[in-house]
């Protein structure tokens, strides 16, 4: 059974003797190397540009939370403005349309 261990020991193996493969041996493995990066490379990028996604994230929050604390103490600077006394209450707003007398109503 292949493991992840003997697998990493025969790839050290490999990488070790590199200079005393054939050229041949040497191509394979080159090329086969550069078929796992061709393979890996979807990855690499979408892992890359989910990193700079969340730093982009992580300064757009930070600037956002250095804004609100400035306007935070700018508004700290004015002055409040006094409490004014209640107004008075309001005069009745006459209807819009004259009651006219019935015979209810001219009692």
């Amino acid at each position: 059974m292949i493991t992840r261990h003997s697998a990493a020991r025969a790839a050290r193996a490999l990488l070790g003797s590199a200079d005393q493969l054939h050229p041949a041996a040497l191509l394979a493995l080159v090329l086969a190397f550069a078929g796992l990066a061709q393979l890996a490379a979807p990855l690499v990028v979408t892992l890359l540009t989910a990193l700079v996604t969340g730093a982009k994230a992580a300064a757009f929050l930070a600037g956002a939370a250095v804004l609100a604390r400035l306007a935070v103490r700018v508004a700290a600077t004015f002055p409040r403005p006094r409490t004014a006394p209640p107004a008075p209450p309001a005069a009745p707003v006459p209807p819009a349309v004259p009651s006219v007398p019935t015979p209810r109503t001219a009692r």
